[in-house]
């Protein structure tokens, strides 16, 4: 009895000791899977969640399940997501101790919530990649602008020639048709006389809007460098950006689809926010949306709208669809489908967190076999377009 009764103090007192413990504390028996005890702090943390199962999603329980199961070292420790009380995503980091616990071997564990130490990691790498990479744009705007230059000079060099050629056709024509009504119809280079004046022009200014095109690839080329070297905000049209993200992915589109519809509202009112980082997440979500096309047979739609005091931009393809089994996860840091062809798992994750950056949102609806639409809705800075 005396002996029964030691064990009975031995054990309060066990369990003040560790009541007075500041970090959450659990006493776990793994082999019928449920809390021998729970500190104070342990019980202040998780609140409603008696049953360790709410507190988790369920692939991460039954990792947790097992983890504890398979405890045999003197500690172990580990990172599991959770579901905070508000619905929203956290992380603990778990230290785990096997013990003996009246003759029986059960698992003693504390946690800690590292969510903002984390978030403030990512944010650190962040900013880091951000330094890093405005200094590789500063160096690619340096070869850009020497590049641009000399091909602009040659473009520059082409056009001349070629209006000076159109404009010596005209005489040349002439010439033609005085042959023409002493000599009857002849071909020159294979086309008839009597096309050629309607053919030869044709193709000088195809010529001549190729060369302006090569042009105006590289012009937006440097601009989206630039805007990479820039960070503060100013006031954006979305549409200009969507165009030059286009011009930009052209290959990209054509290499993937003949069928691109680009839809933008004609008088869409601008934004305010980072030129450079909303090129970034159209560019990325376009190229999803592209990768995810079986054939070029299937399409791309791209528009702008106004929905309220919003703006909206709408990707939708007619890809392979997104399964319901990894839809909760796709704005996860670092989850991805795609590890296999380079994919880093944070183009998702770093296009929702622009957006939100620009007081904006992001939505997605998929279907397996049938598509995606994502949509991305912005505030409007101004309709009258006043700071």
């Amino acid at each position: 009895m005396k002996i029964f009764h030691r064990e009975i103090q031995l054990r309060e007192v066990f369990f003040k000791f560790i009541d007075s413990y500041s970090e959450p504390l659990v006493l776990f028996d793994p082999e019928r899977i449920d809390i021998i005890y729970l500190n104070q702090s342990a019980r202040d943390f998780l609140g409603e969640h008696s049953d360790l199962s709410e507190f988790f999603e369920e692939q991460e329980y039954r990792n947790f399940i097992k983890l504890i199961h398979d405890c045999h070292r003197i500690e172990e420790q580990r990172v599991i997501s959770y579901r905070k009380h508000d619905g929203s995503k956290g992380v603990l980091l778990f230290s785990l101790y096997p013990v003996m616990w009246e003759d029986q071997r059960v698992v003693f564990f504390k946690f800690n919530d590292i969510t903002a130490k984390i978030k403030k990691k990512e944010a650190k790498k962040r900013r880091n990649a951000q330094l890093i990479l405005k200094d590789k744009l500063k160096s690619i705007d340096l070869v850009t602008s020497s590049i641009s230059h000399e091909i602009n000079n040659i473009c520059n060099f082409m056009v001349n020639n070629l209006r000076i050629t159109l404009h010596t056709w005209h005489d040349v024509f002439k010439l033609i048709k005085e042959y023409e009504s002493e000599n009857g119809e002849f071909l020159l280079g294979g086309i008839s006389s009597k096309e050629v004046d309607k053919i030869v022009p044709r193709l000088m200014l195809s010529i001549m809007e190729g060369i302006t095109r090569i042009s105006d690839t590289i012009d937006d080329f440097r601009k989206y460098i630039k805007e990479g070297l820039k960070s503060e905000y100013s006031i954006i049209d979305v549409n200009e950006v969507i165009k030059r993200v286009v011009t930009i992915l052209n290959h990209h589109i054509f290499m993937h689809t003949e069928n691109f519809n680009l839809n933008l509202h004609e008088e869409l009112p601008k934004i305010r926010g980072n030129t450079q980082k909303l090129e970034q997440v159209i560019i990325n979500l376009l190229m999803n949306a592209l990768q995810a096309l079986p054939d070029r047979g299937r399409g791309i739609f791209l528009s702008t709208g106004i929905k309220g005091d919003k703006i909206y931009i709408e990707i939708r393809d007619e890809g392979i669809g997104i399964s319901k089994d990894i839809m909760p996860y796709i704005f996860e840091p670092f989850f991805s489908t795609k590890y296999a062809s380079g994919g880093s798992g944070l183009g998702l994750y770093l296009s929702k967190s622009i957006i939100e950056e620009l007081g904006g949102e992001i939505t997605i609806k998929s279907e397996e076999s049938k598509g995606t639409q994502i949509i991305i809705y912005l505030p409007c800075y101004d309709r009258d377009g006043k700071f």
